[in-house]
């Protein structure tokens, strides 16, 4: 086996280098945004309809447990373990994938088909504020300020832009729509946090690798539980899965990454150009319309509350 043994940087000094912190934190919401509409085209290659609930899990659990190999396999080409530093962490690790794999996806699926897209956009984006808020009460370090609530607000606003539609948006709120869209960014908000705790201790490889892998297999049984079986109809299909897990197994651990090294609030901003880059590549790759006002005034915006976020 070819091993890269001698492939060795200090993830230290590049992930604290500001440069390279943005440059990295735009890598992965451009990752982020283009499953957007690799998840729509996923669905047409493999046949899943939208009532299909259960196949979507399936679809969603092959392409995470792909993503948890991928990243096995690297490490051990680095002549890395691939096993924490102590067994009890897997206990850690399974709770991560429960939290962070499984429950944000479920709750996500569920939460947009009982809503609008628009909502389901904008409710989405709320865990960056709850990153925020949530780190302030529990690391030292990471309070809140100021200019962190500032630039969230103008983030936020950027998706409200990004996605307004006259007459879409409406006062009404359903549990099984708005309410486990919300529950969903909680989900992705404890785990972050959560993977940055474990991250103390052990290799973030390992740590994403397990979880993806734990929580895939969570999403694929309770997907098979119903007896949906997806199907590889072409070759097609498979490089469009890969793709997909690739993006889920790089960004995860960049971001990762940039959370052990860096404070919560300085990275989470981010996050507001994931729904920006998923709506300029679908716009490339399904031919949606993109190239209007109000989507040139969401990415300023989105920009503008990074910049404020961040700056000195």
């Amino acid at each position: 086996m070819i091993k890269l043994k001698m492939f060795k940087f200090d993830a230290e000094k590049i992930f604290t280098n500001k440069k390279y912190i943005i440059l990295l934190a735009i890598l992965c919401t451009f990752l982020w945004g283009s499953a957007y509409p690799a998840i729509k085209l996923g669905y047409d290659v493999f046949g899943i309809h939208s009532d299909d609930s259960y196949l979507k899990l399936i679809f969603a659990g092959y392409r995470f447990l792909i993503a948890g190999i991928i990243l096995i396999t690297i490490q051990k080409l680095m002549g890395k373990s691939i096993m924490p530093k102590s067994i009890g962490d897997f206990k850690g690790f399974i709770l991560l994938g429960f939290v962070y794999t499984l429950m944000q996806y479920v709750f996500l699926y569920i939460g947009m088909a009982n809503t609008t897209g628009v909502k389901s956009s904008i409710l989405g984006s709320l865990s960056s504020f709850i990153n925020i808020f949530l780190v302030h009460f529990i690391h030292k370090d990471d309070k809140l300020s100021v200019k962190k609530v500032t630039g969230c607000m103008i983030g936020f606003l950027a998706i409200i832009v990004l996605n307004f539609e006259a007459g879409t948006i409406n006062g009404s709120f359903k549990l099984m729509g708005d309410g486990f869209l919300i529950i969903s960014a909680f989900m992705g908000s404890f785990g972050s946090i959560y993977n940055k705790r474990l991250s103390k201790n052990n290799d973030v490889f390992v740590i994403t690798a397990w979880q993806l892998i734990f929580g895939s297999l969570m999403l694929i049984l309770i997907g098979k539980s119903s007896g949906g079986t997806l199907r590889f109809v072409s070759a097609e299909s498979g490089i469009l899965l890969l793709y997909m897990a690739i993006i889920s197994s790089v960004a995860l651990v960049v971001w990762s990454t940039l959370y052990k090294y860096n404070k919560v609030g300085q990275i989470t901003v981010y996050n507001f150009l994931t729904p920006i880059f998923g709506a300029i590549l679908s716009a490339f790759l399904l031919g949606e319309s993109i190239f209007d006002a109000k989507s040139m005034v969401a990415l300023v915006l989105a920009c503008t509350g990074i910049w404020i976020v961040n700056r000195k």
